[in-house]
């Protein structure tokens, strides 16, 4: 991983089941990420798909290695590292809410929801097999979804293993109050900045817009720095591409100053 990154937050819509207009959506988002020079372009949790797909879930479900669509977005990518979100079938038929990270024409990484909400309006464990493995990509990107975030152990365990920059991809449902921002918007960067201060670590947070299924997507994506403070963020409510410029060394700077990663012990007995 390059030391300097420009950074890519493609904040925006999905239509519910289209794989075909979601798609040339993605191509027409890389684009302009390529336009702008960047390097790591991040969509949202089930870009391809849509969120409350319920019935849905198996019908657009994808192997990624047999895949047209992934096919199609590699090759778009080109040298560009794009994170997108899908539903996955496996070889035994099993479907994952998952993200791939894509680059130099390669499924680079792949992360499988470890969390399932099902509670509320969300259904996630009805139609998805959790995920059972968690590990950064090979130049220390580590990637969680939504729900994943939330179980803070999971980033640490990403910072432990090296993970320099957490990618968090969103379908966060919220609704506007009587305040400037959405009511859900406190939380997740309550959230994203306690993980990266306690990890000493980037976190980029990409969130959906728009309505589907009587769910309303605020957006609100955004970048925190090493050590909590957000220096980019997205309008709520409209489709964007976010920009922001990322220097990894600065994880290195703090972790030398602030050592809480290192200083992680697992010889501890009793409750944890």
């Amino acid at each position: 991983m390059s030391t300097q990154i420009t950074l890519g937050i493609a904040q925006i819509d999905a239509r519910l089941g289209d794989l075909a207009a979601n798609l040339e959506r993605h191509l027409g988002w890389i684009e302009r990420a390529r336009e702008s020079g960047v390097d790591l372009l991040v969509f949202p949790e089930l870009s391809l798909t849509g969120y409350r797909l319920l019935h849905l879930t198996g019908k657009v479900a994808e192997r990624p290695d047999d895949s047209e669509i992934v096919s199609r977005l590699l090759a778009a990518a080109g040298k560009m590292s794009v994170v997108v979100g899908l539903v996955e079938e496996d070889r035994k038929g099993v479907l994952y809410n998952t993200a791939l990270l894509l680059r130099a024409g390669k499924i680079a990484h792949t992360h499988r929801k470890l969390y399932l909400p099902t509670y509320g309006i969300f259904q996630e464990g009805r139609f998805f097999g959790p995920g059972n493995h968690l590990a950064p990509a090979a130049d220390g990107l580590g990637i969680l979804i939504c729900e994943d975030l939330w179980h803070p152990h999971l980033a640490r365990g990403l910072a432990l293993a090296g993970a320099k920059i957490v990618v968090v991809i969103s379908a966060s449902p919220g609704h506007l109050g009587p305040g400037e921002t959405p009511e859900s918007q406190d939380s997740w960067e309550a959230l994203t900045r306690s993980t990266a201060l306690v990890n000493t670590c980037w976190v980029v947070y990409c969130n959906r817009v728009g309505w589907e299924e009587g769910s309303f997507y605020t957006g609100g994506s955004h970048v925190v720095r090493p050590g909590g403070e957000i220096v980019e963020r997205a309008p709520f409510l409209d489709e964007t591409l976010l920009i922001a410029e990322i220097d990894v060394r600065e994880v290195d700077r703090l972790r030398w100053r602030l050592p809480l990663v290192h200083a992680t012990r697992s010889d501890i007995e009793g409750v944890q």
